[in-house]
């Protein structure tokens, strides 16, 4: 049996350090609309790292992602930290086989 885990995506483009950050999520829906309400943020998942030499953008994160076994679902959001540091955001699942 194979169970769908939700995820959650933070990506630095960060010059020969370019990587996607998983973390396992809890996602909510509107009890009534069952449209999107939220997610918690459970605990670090993974890292998927693009080579140092590679060309660091979201399309080249993408294409780890997928070929690492993982689905954006989504849009990127562009977000700044308050130390300056630009982040994108997405959300993503992956399938894990129970045994």
């Amino acid at each position: 049996m194979t169970e769908l885990i939700d995820l959650y995506v933070i990506a630095r483009l960060d010059t020969g350090d370019a990587a996607a950050d998983l973390y396992s999520c809890e996602v909510y829906y509107d009890a009534e609309t069952g449209t999107f309400h939220g997610r918690t943020v459970n605990s670090w998942w993974e890292s998927v790292r693009l080579p140092a030499e590679a060309e660091a953008s979201l399309d080249a994160l993408d294409r780890a992602l997928s070929g690492a076994g993982y689905a954006r679902i989504g849009q990127w959001r562009k977000r700044a930290t308050a130390s300056g540091a630009v982040r994108y955001f997405a959300d993503a699942t992956t399938c894990v086989e129970e045994l």
